[in-house]
């Protein structure tokens, strides 16, 4: 698991003696703002450090902002270069960018947490910059997790890393969806939508995503029956687009490697993820049943469509977080792709209304419509 990295103040002794007159947390307040400001004077590297100190005391934490960011890069950079400490590191990164950040990849000391960090929102080629570092992401497998679901991401840096990790057998255990092809002997890269148009619809993913995220936080202020409503309403545009098999994003996924479709699984809006889980490549589907991006509300669109691939009913079925949810178990049941053995045990929990509706379908298998039969008369005392 994904560990944040915690910045500590450093030991006092190991500054200068005229510089702790200055950090000292007993230190008076003019003396620390003097420092705060940049005014004592210390190499570069050291002055760093004093300013990384002091960022702690609130009383003049934010003068200390205002001097990192005013600092020049020709002076920052060699400072940032020297024999700096991973907590420095970790806060000039957060606060700077450009070549700052970039010599701070490359730094020694650099902790694997600030990398994994930096990987959630670098831009291209700063991904590329951190990927290029393979003893680092084999080391540290949430930075190849981080660089995979950033959308700046190029596919092709994506690719190398998985590539890496299949060599090396390493396991992401936080892209569940990656786990099959990184088995896989199949040939992951043969498509017809190459990097560039990929990148571009990630980018418009990406704002998908944004937009189906504030949706659905807006709709947290509706009452349940609006909640209701409103996802029914946008459940059947999402099914009239995928069973039209029309618009521009089905048909780039059509030109999509089984890589591109994968990953777009990961990243993608929810749009994404209704087509590529009806795909008929079993990595893919699986892919795309797996994303984190589903919820309850998702997979009960999912758990009683009876096109869904076997693998992804499956799935559903053996998910305790999405069948605890009655209305899921209750599609399940009467999904001919549900495994009878899971059928039979979600009948158990079924209430006696569904169980007499299930003893009188002709659309469910005759052992179920049985079962329910049997439970229904015991519930009513037959």
């Amino acid at each position: 698991m994904s560990v944040e990295f915690e910045r500590k103040p450093l030991d006092i002794a190991a500054f200068a003696a005229n510089l702790q007159r200055h950090i000292d947390p007993a230190a008076p307040p003019p003396l620390k703002m003097m420092a705060a400001r940049g005014m004592v004077p210390a190499p570069p590297d050291q002055q760093l450090k004093v300013l990384y100190q002091l960022h702690f005391d609130e009383a003049v934490s934010v003068e200390v902002l205002k001097a990192l960011h005013a600092m020049p890069e020709n002076i920052l950079l060699p400072a940032v270069q020297g024999d700096q400490p991973a907590s420095v590191l970790d806060w000039v990164a957060s606060e700077r960018d450009g070549a700052v950040v970039d010599a701070v990849v490359l730094h020694k000391n650099t902790d694997d947490r600030t990398i994994a960090h930096l990987a959630k929102t670098a831009d291209a080629n700063l991904c590329d910059l951190i990927s290029n570092n393979q003893v680092r992401v084999l080391r540290y497998p949430t930075i190849i997790e981080h660089l995979y679901k950033n959308t700046s991401a190029r596919m092709a840096t994506v690719d190398k890393l998985v590539d890496l990790a299949k060599r090396n057998d390493v396991e992401i255990p936080n892209l569940a969806g990656l786990k099959s092809v990184l088995e896989s002997e199949e040939d992951l890269s043969e498509g017809l939508l190459d990097d560039d148009e990929f990148a571009a619809l990630l980018k418009e993913e990406a704002a998908k995503v944004k937009s189906e995220d504030a949706q659905s936080s807006s709709m947290e202020e509706l009452t349940r029956g609006e909640r209701e409503r409103l996802r029914e309403q946008l459940d059947q545009e999402d099914e009239e687009k995928v069973t039209k098999g029309g618009g521009t994003l089905h048909s780039k996924i059509l030109q999509m490697s089984i890589a591109q479709k994968v990953r777009l699984s990961t990243v993608g809006s929810k749009e994404a993820i209704n087509i590529l889980v009806r795909d008929s490549n079993k990595l893919i589907h699986m892919a795309a049943i797996r994303s984190p991006r589903l919820n309850a509300p998702d997979v009960k669109k999912l758990a009683g469509n009876k096109s869904m691939p076997e693998g992804v009913v499956r799935y559903i079925a053996n998910n305790r977080d999405w069948t605890r949810h009655y209305e899921v178990m209750v599609l399940l049941v009467s999904n001919p792709k549900t495994p009878l053995p899971d059928v039979m045990g979600f009948l158990n929990h079924l209430r006696s209304k569904e169980l007499r509706d299930l003893s009188r379908s002709k659309n469910v298998p005759q052992q179920v419509s049985r079962m329910a039969k049997t439970l229904a008369t015991k519930r009513s005392g037959g």
